[in-house]
């Protein structure tokens, strides 16, 4: 605007205030662009943050199977009924402080984005060992000769003890008012935040997801912590994955459970049979950009006796698996 100074008789130009439409926009536009910056960078850290739960959630699952199977307190009754009246194991109750029937271990069952875990319960093993009423339990002299033989396995023994994580349970002596059900306990854990297991990458198999169960078990001999691996779910005799949240209640448990996997080993008729070796497996942030093109990788370690088995593998680590030399790799790419 144009002012004009009588005094000096000149024109003077009034200085301007405020801002121009043009400096006004621009603002906005780098405003908008910080925000949108801003933003992204936030986004991106929840995301990995939330990537860390996941893993340490699977992780801590895993280490609570083996706290569970290493506690010397396991009690095979619990406070609302005794798994001595599971018919398959042993109708009769035992005396105070004694149990016809004991806890070996757990069942985990690794399957995409779930950790479920059942308890591996069986015939009591001292009362075998020591020839207690072993023919009015249905053990035949075949089962009592095999668990003093000292080249018997720990799998040959819970197979004679027919260890297993289903059971039939009765209400009463009758062996009429019974059903099928897990034996002991259930856990489900779903992993957060919508992360799924994966198998490392292997030739030209890539981001396939896991299915795996492992048989964590304390040795009846010597009360030792051991690991065997199966790689695939538990499934039935169609070949179906075992649902445990809805097991028919006239199934034979002994076709369903664990059991007839510890049998196949022993019987060494066929290749569904668990293993010794070490367990790599990743936690994928399922199409997210946690970490980048990586994923976090898991180890169990070979037959592991206890939650230090359980291995958070470092990012930038080359692993290669002890068991074949190969490299062992959770890339997207």
């Amino acid at each position: 605007m144009l002012m004009y100074n009588i005094s000096m008789g000149i024109i003077l130009e009034e200085e301007q205030k405020g801002f121009t439409i043009i400096e006004v926009m621009l603002f906005l536009a780098l405003s908008g662009f910080l925000l949108v910056g801003i933003l992204a960078g936030t986004g991106s850290s929840i995301a990995n943050q939330r990537y860390k739960d996941a893993v340490q959630d699977a992780a801590d699952a895993l280490r609570k199977a083996y706290s569970f199977v290493a506690d010397t307190e396991i009690s095979t009754r619990d406070k609302n009924e005794s798994v001595c009246k599971y018919k398959d194991l042993d109708s009769s109750e035992a005396g105070r402080g004694r149990s016809s029937c004991a806890v070996y271990g757990a069942v985990v069952v690794i399957n995409r984005d779930t950790i479920q875990t059942t308890t591996l319960i069986g015939k009591d093993y001292y009362d075998m060992l020591v020839g207690v009423d072993h023919k009015e339990s249905g053990w035949d002299d075949s089962d009592y000769t095999k668990i003093h033989q000292s080249s018997a396995t720990d799998l040959d023994i819970l197979n004679v003890l027919e260890a297993n994580n289903l059971a039939r349970l009765c209400s009463d002596d009758t062996g009429i008012n019974c059903t099928t059900a897990v034996a002991g306990h259930q856990t489900t854990q779903k992993l957060k935040w919508g992360a799924i297991f994966k198998k490392p990458n292997s030739g030209e198999e890539k981001n396939q997801d896991l299915a795996l169960t492992l048989l964590i078990y304390r040795s009846p001999r010597d009360g030792s912590i051991r690991t065997l691996v199966y790689d695939d779910v538990l499934r039935d005799e169609l070949n179906n994955p075992i649902n445990y949240d809805s097991i028919d209640a006239n199934a034979d448990p002994k076709k369903l459970g664990v059991f007839r996997y510890i049998k196949q080993n022993e019987d060494g008729t066929n290749n569904d049979k668990f293993s010794q070796k070490n367990v790599f497996f990743c936690i994928d942030s399922d199409g997210g950009d946690s970490y980048a093109d990586h994923a976090r990788i898991i180890r169990i370690v070979k037959n592991a006796h206890s939650q230090s088995g359980i291995k958070l593998e470092d990012l930038d680590a080359e692993i290669k698996n002890p068991d074949t030399g190969e490299p062992v790799s959770c890339d997207k790419e």
